[in-house]
């Protein structure tokens, strides 16, 4: 049975317990080892000046695009601490988002998706728009502190004026079982090491150093993390066709098949 074809594998989430809940029972259900092991923490910008200035004048925006349900997630909750009429505001606002849980997060929130790309990337979200009204419009990008600069490039190369606001941080994490980890990839009892963004890859090769991947498949949830990796001089072996947990245990089953 299909169920069965990852059963006695080891697998590394790179993601928080909390938020590799969905993963991890896909996996765990296929009788496979889940090992978190998070490279990336989440905390407030240095400061919130931008975003507020950004949730006081949002009627002013015909957009807003999103490329990561954090982004979602720091600025919705934003709108609610400092003025909550807001997100009325922001419901009437056309919405574009990265990802199908970045979306996902969106209609959570009672907000409707104009647009989503097939693969998560801020490239394809680009090409996307052209079909849209972009020139002349004026669009909100919620970011974080270390965002890719491609998407509101290309906005403004099609005319759009764009505002980008950091309303989140990522930091490398403090493991509490970073020698444990080093230990498995050492004796090769790992057999996929699972990479969500370009930071959690970065953060990995900081923490613990990317030769020890060399014994072990690594899986990427997109494209742009694919690339980083690559950078990085790492070969990736799986690549998620969509960007879901789904998405990612079929492409691990695929590769393993």
């Amino acid at each position: 049975m299909t169920i069965l074809i990852l059963s006695g594998k080891t697998i590394l989430i790179t993601r928080s317990k909390d938020s590799s809940a969905e993963l991890r029972s896909l996996l765990e259900s296929r009788k496979v080892s889940v090992i978190c092991f998070p490279t990336i923490e989440i905390k407030d910008p240095g400061s919130w000046d931008g975003c507020d200035k950004a949730i006081w004048k949002l009627a002013e925006y015909s957009s807003v695009c999103f490329t990561s349900k954090n982004a979602v997630i720091k600025f919705v909750e934003r709108i609610r601490v400092i003025r909550p009429q807001a997100v009325d505001t922001l419901a009437t606002r056309t919405i574009f988002a990265v990802g199908e849980k970045t979306k996902r997060s969106l209609e959570s929130c009672g907000f409707s998706v104009l647009a989503t790309p097939k693969h998560a990337s801020a490239e394809e979200l680009t090409t996307l728009l052209q079909e849209h009204q972009i020139k002349g419009a004026k669009i909100l990008f919620p970011k974080s502190s270390i965002a890719r600069e491609e998407l509101p490039k290309h906005l403004r190369s099609m005319g759009a004026e764009v505002d980008e606001i950091v309303v989140y941080q990522t930091i490398i994490p403090e493991p509490d079982n970073l020698e444990r980890i080093r230990q498995m990839f050492l004796e090769n009892t790992i057999d996929v090491a699972t990479f969500f963004s370009p930071s959690s890859i970065l953060n990995f090769t900081e923490m613990i150093g990317s030769e020890v991947l060399a014994h072990t498949a690594i899986a990427a949830i997109g494209s742009t993390t694919a690339e980083t990796a690559q950078q990085l001089g790492l070969t990736v072996a799986i690549l998620a066709q969509q960007a879901t947990a789904e998405g990612l245990v079929e492409a691990i089953e695929n590769y393993v098949q």
